[in-house]
């Protein structure tokens, strides 16, 4: 099964490029049944998720993006959702505010990683960031200044027993997995003898 992120910020020198070839990556996925090994993408948990999909959608239309994939509701039994991808997004859009739980890939361009950084702040949730690029050093600099309880470089953000994992902000609370997240089910206590 592939995954959608929530946002992706490219920078500019390699947006091109890069929308190019995840447009052809999207527009390529199987929409339907996830009991079938074929499929890609399956049904959303609710109606209200899609009318809330196609409400983000709306907005960032309405608001100057561009939908350079349009997918959207299926004519079909179930919640089944294509694959939209979305230009030009801006930070005060849905699609950049809220989180969107679909297949909807809004991608904001930016000139440098201070522009990355401001904009990828610029929402109440920080659960993950997944930093991409060949130069190590400009990813743990990016890292470091991305408000998010995970950082991963160059993989997907996914958990792993051995490390803490959840969110700052609106993202969640405490942790869990690792030792970490055991010290969420215990109630840590002082004994003093002087």
């Amino acid at each position: 099964m592939e995954t959608f992120e929530q946002r992706f910020i490219v920078e500019e020198s390699v947006a091109e490029e890069f929308t190019r070839k995840f447009v052809n990556i999207a527009s390529g996925l199987k929409v339907g049944d996830p009991m079938d090994m074929d499929t890609d993408i399956g049904p959303l948990v609710r109606e209200q998720q899609i009318e809330s999909l196609e409400e983000q959608v709306r907005d960032a239309l309405s608001g100057g993006a561009k939908a350079i994939l349009e997918g959207g509701r299926l004519n079909s039994k179930g919640f089944f959702y294509s694959p939209v991808v979305l230009s030009g997004v801006t930070e005060n859009m849905k699609v950049q505010t809220e989180e969107t739980f679909g297949p909807v890939a809004p991608i904001a361009h930016v000139k440098n990683a201070k522009e990355a950084i401001s904009l990828a702040n610029a929402t109440d949730f920080g659960l993950g960031a997944s930093i991409w690029s060949r130069d190590t050093d400009r990813t743990l600099l990016l890292a470091r200044g991305i408000e998010s309880g995970v950082a991963v470089v160059n993989s997907l953000v996914k958990s792993d027993p051995r490390l803490p994992f959840g969110g700052v902000k609106k993202s969640g609370t405490g942790r869990e997995l690792s030792k970490f997240g055991l010290y969420e089910f215990m109630n840590i206590r002082s004994v003093s003898v002087f």
